[in-house]
């Protein structure tokens, strides 16, 4: 038994027109503002110059952020990834795109517990990892205990579940 997800899929955006407005709008500020404040003041500070710059470069990533997720894409796709893959080799987990990815083999693990959102896990070298999984929704949770549990009794490896 297997379990693979890409949780970024599993996370639908609906399109949205006025989040592509927003963003739009935000690209013209991004643009506009400094320039008009350029404009209207005689003396500009390098402070000034780089508050503007900074100001610009932060309206700017939020415009692009509300154009892709009001054409329905989801901007996280492109950062990173974040999915499940247990197999009969491997237990690879990360929650979100910012999270390091939690793996483990399972030639590795000795013995596997379950204990409130975690999987406190005995490698064969008698050292501990804990495998937070407090990030996923609960029918993902009921799932990876389901499909751990299952390789487990396959293995002989000792669990609580």
């Amino acid at each position: 038994m297997e379990l693979k997800i890409d949780l970024l899929k599993q996370r639908v955006i609906k399109k949205s027109r006025l989040r592509v407005a927003f963003g739009i709008f935000c690209f013209l500020a991004a643009i506009s503002f400094p320039i008009t404040m350029i404009i209207l003041r005689e003396i500009i500070t390098p402070f000034y110059l780089v508050f503007l710059v900074i100001y610009s470069v932060l309206i700017t990533i939020n415009g692009i952020t509300n154009v892709t997720e009001g054409l329905g894409y989801n901007y996280e796709s492109f950062l990173g990834k974040a999915y499940i893959i247990i197999d009969s080799e491997i237990i690879s987990l990360k929650a979100t795109v910012f999270e390091k990815e939690q793996l483990i083999n399972w030639s590795e693990v000795k013995a596997i517990d379950y204990k409130l959102n975690k999987f406190k896990i005995k490698k064969t070298d008698n050292s501990i990892m804990i495998i937070d999984l407090s990030k996923f929704d609960y029918i993902i949770l009921q799932e990876i205990k389901k499909v751990v549990s299952c390789i487990t009794k396959e293995k002989n490896i000792q669990s609580n579940f």
